[in-house]
């Protein structure tokens, strides 16, 4: 036999297949592209807008935790300069008041006649922020009260009080 008739006898002696059941739904053509049926289909610039949509949400949740970071209590370094009056000086009281009237937190350093030093240095954990700095100095001729008003930033902080306790001798 020729390759031809094998071909077709095979085709002969082959199960027919079963016929086609009609449905309801109109065939697709076979040429079309499957495309997902859930999501529509979107504009190029809509896309392209995604990452900068995505980069600003970022960028506005960044900057939100560095401001709920600031609110927090920090590390501080005050620094209370007595000066040449600090031989005189036997204590110092200090009230960091906070802007709403309330005390934030308070100290108090004692001191042998003599002993006290020329800086009196106190790292308080207190947040960011505007503070009045009550300063009671307790020396050997009585009690002076002095107030500054200081900015905290978490960085070092100096109040020079040399002065009031130099004048009032």
């Amino acid at each position: 036999m020729r390759p031809e008739d094998e071909a077709a006898a095979d085709a002969r002696t082959a199960p027919a297949a079963p016929p086609a059941e009609p449905s309801s739904a109109p065939a697709e053509p076979p040429s079309a592209p499957a495309e997902p049926s859930s999501a529509p289909a979107e504009p190029p610039s809509a896309r392209a807008r995604r990452p900068i949509t995505r980069f600003a949400f970022l960028v506005v949740g960044l900057l939100v935790a560095l401001y709920l970071g600031t609110l927090r209590p920090q590390e501080q370094h005050v620094r209370v300069v007595l000066g040449a009056g600090a031989p005189e000086v036997t204590g110092v009281d200090l009230q960091y008041v906070a802007a709403d009237g309330e005390v934030a937190r308070e100290a108090h350093f004692a001191y042998p006649a003599g002993a006290a030093p020329r800086v009196v240095a106190h790292e308080p954990e207190l947040p960011n922020g505007e503070y009045r700095l009550q300063i009671e100095v307790e020396a050997r001729d009585g009690r002076r009260d002095i107030q500054r008003q200081v900015t905290l930033g978490g960085g070092s902080t100096q109040v020079d009080v040399s002065s009031a306790l130099a004048r009032e001798r």
